[in-house]
């Protein structure tokens, strides 16, 4: 994994060093510029080294003849095979490494070659023959690239922050993307909170000629059910296919190992691990909580799992506790993650990352994907009740439905976790499609965020409707099932604008790459086509990898409640943070912003900490929100302090 950055359409080589500076933690064994005067073109890499570890595996890389340049993030699983075939034709390798494999497929193929590429990627390539330069994205949107264009100049960077080391770079706030980033705690689509910077999205790429740049998609998955296959037989695709997806992402010239929750996702990767390799020495990584604050938070300790499942497996498992100080952590998470993201899961993730590096291990495979493409998610156990209800008549169901959340939340309090289930599980209900999907994915409400932007902001957004974001996702969706329409928007937005951001930029954030195997190409294609019944058995999440697994896992532990890495994070809104709240999210600050209501605002929190609404996540994401304004908008991408 590296950071790569660079412009066309100007002639600044002096631009390349700030650029690629700025991004030396995703980098830190080498670096590397390019630039062709004539062609006004440019390219900077930081370089992480994992394939091929001496000199020749250096970026910017070009073919032999020089009009071929790549500056590229990201790993090919299968190059090893492009390699060999292309080798047997003829092609003039000079190098061990997949960034020449890359070379070599464009070379041969043109923009086709992406379709033959199984990894995670984002890269710039210039064709000087052709003047073009193409941007790509992997098809699933682990590796992020952003850009932004300025007339017939045209400037990207795998970080926000790079960005914003060109001169005359907007640090203004893009306002109607703030409603879609307080709905779902993240910003999905190409849009970002900057002004004027864009994300390429998920599966997509970009050509840039004549000053002119045009952006397709090149993959979107099809979701067509295959009924001519039995259970059994799906389990034994799927245990086959998740072997060799595994085996494929340990391909490493540098200390190899894996997240461990003591969840089925990662577990089954390192059961995959140790089944690939009986004799290896394997590194895993974990984080322990505080007991009182997740029984606060009513949540699970997920370590105990963690160290069962090391001990079944006989791997080695090292772990790191999530303290209350944790938090003085934020400004550095909100400068590392370029985007707002309020999901505390980036503590453990950056934590984790940390403690690895610091072991000597360089790659972990992540868990990332499983719930996803396996229906993994207590939202698909919902789908399938919406089902069940479909057949009664809306009236009866949404007055039962209404009592049932004044009950829950009377009995239980607002901010229990299962009366905030039912809430949500209502509101989904009293929906359908699209509409559905986005009240499931809301992380707030609708009625805590009305009158929350003052008057002024608010007239000048054209529609703040957050569906708009999501709508072209939707439509895109291919085949068939209202389960595996909810899967497609989760991954084509939840993971490539959530998760695989914070996963990429707290793991880089201490020179660590992270792979996903449930994201291997070949892998989602089998799942696409595998039955929704067989995914999700009544109420048995994920059936078909609890299966597949089944011969290597406790059966304990691959039936227990769905947990996740996460963070006590009520408990540091009502203690840890209450002085950074006070000061960010007061009268006087909040005014001093102009952007939000202080009355609203005061209310949200008041409402929060009297127990009276469970608001923890809006303010969480107002606070990271003014944190990024500071670092982004204040300042040109640097860490402040709290």
């Amino acid at each position: 994994m590296c950071g790569i950055a660079g412009y066309a359409g100007l002639h600044d080589p002096e631009l390349l060093r700030p650029m690629t500076d700025a991004m030396i933690h995703r980098g830190p064994d080498d670096s590397g510029t390019w630039y062709d005067a004539d062609a006004e073109i440019g390219f900077g890499h930081r370089r992480l080294a994992i394939i091929d570890l001496s000199p020749a595996g250096r970026q910017p890389m070009s073919n032999a003849d020089e009009s071929i340049f790549i500056t590229y993030n990201g790993e090919l699983y299968n190059y090893l095979e492009h390699r060999e075939r292309l080798a047997k034709k003829g092609y003039p390798f000079r190098s061990n490494s997949d960034t020449e494999v890359m070379i070599a497929l464009y070379e041969t193929m043109g923009i086709d070659f992406l379709n033959e590429l199984n990894g995670i990627f984002a890269f710039a390539l210039w064709d000087a023959k052709k003047r073009r330069l193409i941007l790509a994205r992997d098809h699933a949107g682990v590796k992020p690239l952003y850009y932004r264009q300025d007339g017939r100049k045209l400037y990207f960077a795998s970080e926000l922050k790079a960005l914003l080391k060109v001169p005359g770079s907007s640090r203004e706030l893009h306002t109607p993307s703030v409603p879609d980033y307080l709905t779902f705690l993240w910003v999905p689509g190409e849009n970002t909170l900057l002004s004027g910077i864009k994300k390429l999205e998920p599966g997509h790429f970009a050509i840039w000629e004549d000053g002119q740049l045009e952006t397709k998609r090149w993959f979107n998955i099809e979701y067509e059910p295959d009924e001519s296959r039995t259970e059994a037989q799906w389990n034994e695709e799927v245990h086959d296919s998740f072997m060799n997806a595994t085996k494929r992402q340990m391909v490493s010239d540098v200390p190899l190992g894996a997240f461990l929750s003591g969840g089925l996702d990662s577990s089954s990767i390192v059961a995959c691990m140790r089944n690939v390799y009986p004799d290896r020495e394997i590194n895993t990584y974990t984080v322990r909580f505080d007991r009182g604050a997740m029984a606060r938070e009513q949540g699970v300790d997920d370590y105990p799992y963690a160290r069962k499942v090391a001990k079944a497996i006989g791997v080695r498992l090292k772990s790191v506790m999530l303290q209350p100080e944790v938090i003085s952590l934020l400004p550095k998470m909100v400068y590392h993650l370029d985007e707002p993201d309020a999901d505390p899961a980036v503590f453990p993730s950056y934590l984790i990352s940390k403690l690895a590096r610091e072991d000597g291990t360089t790659v972990l495979l992540s868990g990332t994907g499983g719930d996803e493409v396996f229906f993994g998610y207590r939202s698909h156990q919902a789908y399938r009740l919406y089902e069940r209800f479909a057949w009664m008549s809306r009236f009866p169901i949404s007055s039962m439905t209404r009592a049932g959340v004044k009950m829950s939340s009377s009995l239980l309090g607002a901010q229990n976790r299962y009366a905030r289930r039912i809430a949500k599980f209502r509101r989904g209900l009293m929906q359908s499609g699209l509409d559905r999907h986005l009240e499931v994915a809301d992380w707030s409400s609708h009625a805590a965020r009305e009158g929350l932007f003052n008057d002024s902001v608010f007239d000048s957004m054209d529609s703040w409707d957050s569906s708009e974001s999501m709508r072209r996702y939707h439509d895109d969706f291919v085949g068939e099932g209202e389960l595996n329409l909810h899967s497609h928007l989760l991954i084509q937005t939840f993971l490539a604008a959530h998760n695989f951001l914070y996963t990429d930029k707290s793991s880089m954030a201490v020179g660590l790459e992270a792979r996903v195997p449930f994201m291997d190409v070949e892998l989602m294609r089998l799942c696409a086509r595998i039955p929704e019944r067989y995914k999700l058995k009544g109420n048995v999440t994920k059936n078909v990898l609890k299966n597949a697994m089944g011969r290597y896992l406790p059966r304990d532990l691959i039936h227990r409640k769905k947990t996740g890495f996460g963070a006590p994070l009520r408990k540091w809104i009502q203690d840890d943070l209450q002085e950074v709240i006070q000061f960010f999210l007061g009268p006087e600050q909040v005014s001093r912003r102009g952007i939000f209501n202080p009355d609203q605002v005061q209310r949200i929190v008041k409402e929060n900490t009297a127990g009276r609404a469970d608001h923890a996540y809006l303010i969480y994401a107002l606070v990271n929100l003014e944190l990024w304004m500071q670092s982004f908008l204040d300042a040109p991408g640097e860490e402040v302090t709290l």
